[in-house]
């Protein structure tokens, strides 16, 4: 699945702006690059923090942007 949830969505446009696609296999591998980069930081900070929350919505967006990538090897 390479949609992104209504809130995962959310966490992507609040990052990388309102025209941030919710299907990841319309952004360019540059930038899925970037946001996985961004993304596993924001993982390595909730995990030192405890916030579940976080890591509710970040961890399925990470496995997402990589199952993209992992696509276009």
């Amino acid at each position: 699945m390479t949609k992104l949830t209504e809130r995962e969505h959310e966490v992507a446009t609040n990052v990388w702006g309102a025209d941030t696609p919710t299907n990841l296999r319309e952004i360019d591998t540059e930038q899925l690059v970037a946001m996985h980069d961004r993304v596993s930081k924001a993982v390595q900070a909730s995990y030192e923090d405890n916030d579940v929350d976080s890591l509710g919505i970040l961890l399925p967006l990470e496995r997402k942007i990589l199952d993209v990538l992992y696509e276009r090897l």
